[in-house]
């Protein structure tokens, strides 16, 4: 999506003077369906105390700070002013949406139980027909049923209460990421990727990667390096990366590989012109794929680095 609108966008939520935008609150429930996630609410009154709170997060998080907008990718760093944006479209919040929309007409929770084993929490902004989803995922500190195990009292009416007596919900004063009009800004990566179902996205990206690796008929074994990176969310932006920096689709880098491997005399296996993937070699063979050896001009230090900033030429960086 276009990163232009994004920042247009952000702009005009921080004009907007939310004290006068009523707050209705959210629990999300999730199942998860042959490897397809399923998404119900309940809606949960609040008092006007509450609202504010909210508000006042909202605030602090999104219109009391400059951010670096920049569009989500795989491979994205989560740092504390960046937002990252992607359209809402294709992600599993389409599906909330619609819950929501259909859970206005629903029953109010009416008792505790209902609202334990949620999956998270929404705060929604609106006020003239413009909406603001403000996502927070439920974790073990706030789940409901988790935090009743806690050894945490309260002083009340003059005496301490066990809190084993109480119904509590913890509110965290972060939100992972925020829904406008389209446009999902994501403050928190690792928590959309959780929450949004993403890693099957990685999954099938990295399936994409492995097929393109078998065609080059480089590797006497792709399914090695398939094992390797299985589910892992690490293994799988790492594949990512390797597919968005495209170095093994360049005519001559995976010669290039083979040869400086042989000179240098790091551990990649060749035999006839091809690399034997080695379940002992093949995290080095996913850096060499990705370029992330590199040397120092100025001591000669050899490092491994994903980071990398391409300098310019006539001595300006």
């Amino acid at each position: 999506m276009s990163t232009n609108k994004a920042k247009k966008q952000l702009k005009e939520i921080k004009s907007f003077d939310f004290s006068k935008w009523p707050v209705t609150f959210w629990l999300v429930k999730r199942k998860v369906i042959q490897k397809d996630a399923n998404y119900s609410v309940l809606r949960v009154n609040i008092d006007a105390k509450l609202q504010r709170r909210f508000r006042g997060y909202l605030k602090t998080q999104m219109q009391n700070k400059e951010f670096h907008v920049s569009a989500y990718d795989f491979n994205n760093a989560d740092g504390d002013d960046a937002l990252f944006t992607i359209a809402t479209d294709i992600t599993d919040f389409v599906k909330v949406t619609e819950a929501i929309d259909d859970g206005f007409n629903n029953q109010h929770a009416k008792n505790y139980e209902e609202l334990l084993n949620s999956w998270a929490y929404i705060a929604l902004f609106e006020k003239d027909g413009k909406r603001l989803f403000a996502w927070r995922k439920i974790n073990a500190d706030t789940q409901p049923k988790k935090v009743k195990s806690k050894n945490a009292t309260f002083f009340q009416d003059h005496k301490l209460v066990d809190l084993e007596d109480k119904e509590i919900f913890l509110i965290d004063p972060r939100y992972d990421f925020f829904v406008y009009e389209g446009t999902t800004f994501i403050a928190n990566k690792r928590q959309f990727e959780s929450s949004m179902n993403f890693r099957e996205g990685m999954k099938a990206n990295g399936a994409e990667v492995l097929a393109e690796f078998e065609k080059l008929k480089i590797f006497d074994d792709v399914n090695i390096i398939k094992e390797f990176v299985g589910t892992n969310l690490h293994h799988l932006r790492k594949l990512s990366s390797i597919r968005k920096s495209g170095y093994y689709k360049q005519p001559d880098y995976m010669q290039k590989l083979i040869k400086v491997n042989t000179s240098e005399k790091w551990e990649l296996k060749i035999v006839k012109g091809k690399i034997v993937v080695e379940e002992k070699t093949v995290e080095l063979l996913l850096k060499l794929l990705n370029n992330d050896r590199l040397r120092s001009p100025i001591n000669n230090e050899l490092f491994d680095s994903a980071a990398k900033a391409p300098v310019a030429t006539g001595g300006t960086a």
